[in-house]
């Protein structure tokens, strides 16, 4: 039972992120021309506000939950009968796949990481607090999980000095806003949905988006560097590994898009605080209909009933050992009832709750030698009972496994 509501959730979770993913990657370029390459990194809120939303308790709808083996509704003079035979669970398997992809996938971000790492070299301690490398590809970066801005070995020979105050800047945006961070968080994400590609393909937008924002900040607070800072964007050094946790000076974002928009006027303020209202907006809108359209954890719509309902029943096991039963049950309070049959121990546990419409839900979960058999699930009316059957038909027509006939009554109003 765990196994399966693990794997549901996982299934919500993965249905609400890649819609959530779609609204962003959509909306996106509108965004960027409207309102400036921050407000469009800002809108990817929306991912992980959808998925905080999944994972909160849902609402509690009063419904007829769905059940775990199999379902039927009672309905005329012939009982139904709900036949759950022994079949491959392959939620187990389905579990054990995801997390060898999950382990895998965070071992290879883990060693990208690390060979990055490696690449490096030795870094030297600079009179202005940062690390300056023996290496130069990939660099300048804002590196690790605690935020080291690394340059190259040749950042003096690379960039002229107005060239150096602009490439700072940028990884210092970087830092201050804990980018690295974000892009930690996008990296377990694509862990968690290794097997989905619509992550994979946002993470690379994501990335694209922050380069663009922090290109937007420098900009804002060097107006008239746009000619250095287009400059400074020609003369990257690129990285032969990725780095997943940290920030490159010039990463994988097109260089056409980034040298582009630097022609674009930045927004106003007012424009620019209009994109900020819509994005929290969406973000808020989003986060609640992701948690609005899960499906209500609650009981079944049951009248308030204070009597007990009355249960006939006939129970079978490997069409033999009859036993019958007759039990007044408080609503919606489970009794166990335990046999023996050729040496086998059987356990019953059942609970009825009335219904607003007449009739009545049985839930049933048995066991057979401590091991679960089937929880099924139904819906009875008290004229026409019921009957479920847990195991498979013989050849010869006899049934393996345990059969119950069921007859509810419902206490007399008054």
């Amino acid at each position: 039972m765990m196994n399966r509501e693990l794997l549901g959730l996982l299934l919500e979770v993965t249905v609400a992120g890649s819609a959530a993913i779609l609204v962003v990657l959509l909306l996106r370029r509108p965004i960027l021309a409207w309102f400036g390459a921050s407000i469009a990194y800002a809108s990817w809120w929306l991912v992980p506000a959808t998925l905080a939303a999944v994972a909160l308790p849902a609402t509690v709808v009063p419904t007829l939950p769905l059940p775990s083996v199999a379902m039927a509704t009672a309905w005329g003079e012939a009982p139904a009968r709900i036949v759950a035979a022994v079949s491959f669970d392959a939620t187990p398997w389905v579990l054990a796949t995801w997390v060898i992809g999950f382990v895998v996938a965070g071992w290879r971000l883990v060693a990208q990481q690390r060979r990055f790492v490696r690449s490096l070299g030795e870094l030297c301690p600079r009179a202005d607090g940062l690390l300056q490398s023996t290496a130069s590809l990939g660099l300048p970066a804002v590196v690790g999980w605690r935020a080291r801005i690394v340059l190259p070995a040749d950042f003096e020979r690379r960039y002229a000095p107005r060239h150096q105050q602009l490439v700072l800047c940028h990884e210092q945006v970087h830092h201050r806003r804990r980018d690295h961070w974000a892009n930690a968080f996008v990296a377990g994400l694509r862990c968690l949905f290794w097997f989905n590609p619509l992550v994979h393909f946002a993470a690379g937008r994501f990335r694209q988006d922050q380069e663009l924002a922090c290109d937007a900040v420098v900009l804002t607070r060097f107006p008239g560097q746009r000619r250095a800072y287009g400059e400074a964007l020609l003369k990257p050094q690129l990285a032969i590994e990725p780095l997943p946790v940290g920030c490159h000076w010039f990463g994988s974002h097109p260089l056409k898009e980034r040298i582009a928009m630097l022609t674009r006027p930045l927004p106003s303020k007012p424009r620019w605080i209009a994109g900020l209202a819509l994005v929290a907006a969406l973000t808020l809108v989003g986060g609640w209909t992701a948690w609005a359209a899960q499906p209500g954890r609650g009981l079944p719509a049951a009248a308030p009933e204070a009597g007990e309902v009355g249960l006939a029943m006939t129970i079978k096991f490997d069409g033999k050992g009859e036993r019958t039963e007759s039990l007044n049950l408080p609503a919606k309070t489970p009794r166990t009832l335990e046999y023996q049959q050729d040496g086998q121990a059987w356990r019953v546990q059942v609970a009825l709750s009335p219904l607003d419409d007449g009739t009545v839900f049985v839930v049933m979960d048995i066991h057979r030698d401590g091991v679960r058999q089937g929880q099924p699930k139904m819906v009875i009316k008290p004229a026409s009972g019921g009957a479920i059957g847990l195991g498979e038909r013989l050849p010869d027509g006899r049934w393996k496994g345990v059969e119950i006939e069921l007859q509810v009554t419902l206490p007399q109003a008054g």
